[in-house]
């Protein structure tokens, strides 16, 4: 399994952090009455998403790390867990990360999904 750098920050900056619960019900419309809810899947990915500040140096190591280690962001790796001492295998979501410059470092916006 690919690692996260140790080279780059290891946890997101807690403002705008978030996640939540994948969800993996089935809804179905009845003709009558509430939806029939079931469960569909019992192993969901959850979402996460935040930001890290990043020099130039470290943009350029995670440019390569995602272009290069991933295949261009296409395969799943190991990130250290942001809310204890563990670790989550997780993977790029609906966007790949973008950044903006601010002052002498770089916001970098990212947007995974934690796999079961």
């Amino acid at each position: 399994m690919i690692s996260w750098p140790a080279e780059l920050p290891q946890y997101m900056l807690l403002e705008g952090q978030q996640s939540g619960l994948g969800d993996g019900r089935i809804r179905s419309q009845n003709d009558d009455g509430t939806a029939k809810v079931r469960r569909r899947f019992s192993n969901v990915p959850r979402p996460l998403s935040g930001t890290m500040l990043m020099s130039y140096d470290e943009l350029q190591t995670f440019i390569a790390f995602v272009e290069d280690d991933l295949s261009g962001g296409t395969l799943p790796f190991e990130l250290p867990s942001q809310v204890d001492m563990e670790t989550w295998v997780v993977q790029f979501a609906g966007e790949m990360p973008s950044w903006t410059r601010v002052g002498p470092k770089f916001s970098v916006k990212f947007d995974l999904v934690i796999l079961p």
